[in-house]
């Protein structure tokens, strides 16, 4: 039978549409039709990411066996001995291990007694249990082996013979917590306290967050379930005022800088299973399917929160002990992050801050972004995308925001392996005026934002140049820009298009740089500290004081009093409860003081 492809185009769009528009319930139907698409596709030999959670959805959907086939795939790679994992002896093996221990004990009965057995065998005889370095490592081998030994007890678990003596240790999580319950308590307040691991982060979010609703749904004792459903919906409610339709508007640790594209991946897509937007590539490789198979739905006014744009706002938050400052207008968001609300840090999988927007092109790189950078070369063992994985964030950058403008100050080690500043600038600009080379300006329209970038001295940008060091395949146009100086200023100011006239992105643009000439301007100075001073369009004054105080219209950043939740829609201090609201009403989560440490 011939297929009239335009109609099938058609039809993946009406699909995607249904997806981005849709309400939880539409997103979670689209989700099921891909996954069964997905299985005839690859019902000859079913392969590929995320087995457990697809056979999961094959059994909402209906389709028995083609869900315990699938679920009997995923324990191959789990089997001792099996020559597809090389992770078997710990390593990785969280991201599949965490997944099947959820689908045993939610879909047990559509198992069937010989399926059901192979997952006791292959769960009491394991060794991918031990804590690992990171944090979804750690909650993921946590919450598997609590709730393995939940259903088959303490005394269930002996390593498979096939299993060499030296591993036999990752049968426990560790020796003084061997079923991982000191863990799973702990991390659950310590989410509650300070968000949870990884926040935000791309390649990892959603594996320091999902493991969460597997407690909040799976877990049997309900001073672990109460507690995690809790937890659960504050790392959503902690998103939401930074969702962008796609994007997630904030600093994220463990994110791969040149790798974001307002088509959500990985950690983002869970937030896109509540609050929708443009949807994922796949939807069928993601751990995310595991919210769109569950009963749990969010409160609505956490919902508004993430989905109303109609009007620009300020959204603070204390993750950590990072302070975020977001400014979101409409169609995109500037915003950063401080160190002074805990002390300067270093992530070598990270971007600091910048501006990201809607785009038309949802696959291109819609992010600007500045930096000291923990690592910008290929070709030097450790400070490569391999190892650290470009740009990163060192402790030599500091900065502050007041809505729409923001202020960096920077004091570079000169013996530092990057001694310079690092702007990130995306191609497929609607119009750009480059004045790097005189006034040390950069002005771009990026159809739905306009940028000014501002230093106090010229410097060199190439458009054509491309890019040194990425950790991703980068579109073409995307370029960057290097400042080599140690001790220096930088700042970007934001605007959205409809502020300024012009029948054209250029003529807009020019009113936008008129503007910005006007009155906006940008100073170092020296005087034992770096010290930044920027005057934005609207007269407002930023100074930044390098390991000092920064201030804001003269007055000083309160940055010891900065709130854990502050926008239109929430309200919360440190350590106290979460008031959500809308116009339809409010909702308070009842979080627990907790003092503890991860």
């Amino acid at each position: 039978m011939r297929v009239n492809l335009p109609v099938l185009v058609l039809l993946a769009l009406a699909l995607a549409g249904i997806a981005r528009a849709g309400d939880f319930d539409s997103r979670r139907q689209w989700m099921l039709e891909r996954v069964q698409a997905d299985w005839e596709e690859q019902a000859a030999k079913p392969g590929g990411n995320n087995r457990f959670y697809r056979a999961m959805a094959l059994f909402e959907a209906g389709r028995m066996e083609e869900g315990r086939r699938l679920a009997h795939r995923g324990l191959d790679q789990l089997t001792p001995g099996n020559r597809e994992n090389r992770w078997m002896f710990g390593g990785n093996t969280g991201f599949m291990a965490w997944p099947g221990i959820d689908l045993y004990l939610r879909c047990r009965e559509q198992l069937g007694p010989e399926l059901r057995e192979r997952f006791r065998t292959v769960y009491t005889g394991a060794v991918f249990y031990p804590r690992l370095s990171t944090s979804n490592h750690k909650i993921m081998a946590a919450v598997t082996r609590y709730l393995a030994t939940q259903e088959w007890g303490p005394e269930a678990f002996r390593p498979d013979p096939s299993f060499e003596e030296q591993h036999h240790a990752g049968s426990l999580f560790a020796k003084d917590d061997p079923t991982g319950e000191k863990y799973v308590r702990r991390i659950i307040a310590d989410t509650l306290r300070q968000g949870p691991g990884e926040y935000a982060s791309r390649p990892y979010g959603a594996e320091n967050v999902l493991p969460l609703l597997t407690l909040a749904e799976c877990a049997t004792d309900e001073t672990i379930r109460g507690p995690a459903r809790l937890a659960y919906d504050l790392c959503l409610a902690q998103l939401a005022p930074a969702w962008l339709e796609g994007h997630l508007a904030t600093f994220a640790p463990r994110s791969y800088p040149d790798m974001e594209r307002q088509r959500p991946s990985g950690g983002a897509i869970v937030p896109w299973v509540y609050f929708g937007g443009t949807p994922p590539a796949d939807i069928t490789k993601a751990h995310a399917i595991r919210a769109l198979l569950s009963a749990h739905r969010l409160p609505a006014p956490v919902i508004t929160a993430a989905t109303d744009r109609a009007k620009p706002y300020t959204h603070r938050a204390l993750i950590g002990k990072w302070a975020l400052t977001h400014y979101v207008n409409r169609d995109y968001a500037l915003f950063s992050r401080s160190p002074k609300a805990g002390g300067p840090g270093f992530q070598g999988q990270s971007y600091p801050c910048g501006v990201m927007w809607k785009d038309a092109d949802p696959g291109r790189v819609s992010q600007l972004w500045v930096t000291n950078p923990a690592a910008d070369d290929n070709a030097m063992k450790g400070n490569e995308a391999g190892g650290l994985h470009t740009h990163g964030v060192t402790p030599y950058e500091q900065e502050v925001q007041y809505r729409d403008a923001l202020l960096f100050v920077f004091d570079i080690p000169a013996a530092y392996r990057n001694p310079y500043v690092l702007g990130y600038i995306p191609g497929g600009a609607r119009a750009v005026i480059d004045e790097s080379r005189s006034s040390g300006r950069i002005f771009l329209h990026y159809g739905t934002v306009l940028i000014a970038l501002s230093s106090p001295e010229p410097f060199t940008w190439e458009p054509s140049a491309g890019i040194l060091a990425p950790s991703a395949k980068n579109a073409p146009g995307d370029s960057e820009f290097l400042i080599h100086r140690q001790r220096t200023a930088m700042a970007i100011e934001t605007a959205h298009p409809d502020e300024f006239p012009g029948t054209t992105p250029e003529k807009q643009l020019q009113s936008f740089q008129a503007a910005i000439r006007k009155t906006s301007n940008i100073r170092f100075t020296e005087d034992g500290q770096a010290v930044s001073h920027y005057t934005d369009r609207h007269g407002n004054r930023l100074m930044c004081t390098f390991g000092g105080e920064d201030r804001v219209n003269d007055l000083p950043v309160d940055y010891a009093a900065w709130p854990a939740l502050e926008n239109p829609w929430m309200d919360q201090d440190p350590g106290g409860p979460l008031t959500v609201r809308d116009d339809r009403g409010s909702v308070v989560m009842d979080i627990p003081a907790h003092t503890g440490k991860k």
